[in-house]
């Protein structure tokens, strides 16, 4: 059963956006996380990556692009970077949670933040950090991560909506970050575009 999560959202502009999981993890696949499945893609999630470059190449140009600071997410939209000649910019709070157990009636507590993100050497220069953004969130249980959404969709509204967006994140965050936009929940697959258009 899932537990609906109602946040406010006040949008500052009309928003064209695109919504991206990242490409599927040998983790997805097999069911085993660890350090060395959690960013490594399958044979299917590199596919998906390719498929996936040509289908945003076919696209308009989006005003903007925020991508999580994981390895897999940075990882599935860095082709179409280099296809396109474009930068994007790491937005931690895209960072995935709300994974663990949902308990009853969650309300948002807090989170934190932790560790200093660093960029693989063989993608640096397609990522932006924002200065004083550059640290992950630290969400440990379902109600932090509640939190880390409403930090979130706070920001997204503050600064970066309006225009064509593309967000490229996770399935947890991601699910619930569309469902405080929409009021709607939606399947997040892998690597598969999720258009939500907000006026």
């Amino acid at each position: 059963m899932v537990l609906a999560v109602a946040f406010v959202v006040a949008l500052v502009g009309p928003t064209d956006l695109v919504f991206v999981r990242h490409g599927e993890t040998v983790a997805n696949a097999t069911g085993h996380y660890n350090t060395k499945t959690l960013n490594a893609f399958s044979e299917k999630g590199q596919r998906e990556v390719d498929d996936l470059t040509v289908k945003l190449k076919a696209e308009a140009p989006f005003d903007r692009i925020l991508v999580s600071p994981s390895p897999r997410a940075l990882y599935t939209i860095a082709p179409y970077l280099r296809a396109t000649h474009r930068r994007a910019t790491v937005w931690p709070l895209l960072y995935e949670c709300c994974t663990g157990r949902r308990p009853k009636d969650a309300k948002p507590t807090r989170f934190t933040y932790g560790g200093k993100v660093k960029l693989p050497s063989d993608v640096v220069g397609l990522f932006d950090l924002m200065p004083g953004e550059d640290r992950y969130p630290v969400s440990p249980d379902y109600r932090s991560g509640m939190a880390q959404v409403q930090a979130s969709i706070d920001e997204f509204n503050r600064r970066f909506a309006s225009g064509r967006v593309l967000l490229v994140g996770h399935s947890g965050h991601g699910g619930h970050f569309l469902h405080a936009l929409t009021g709607k929940w939606r399947k997040v697959d892998n690597a598969t575009p999720i258009r939500v258009s907000v006026k």
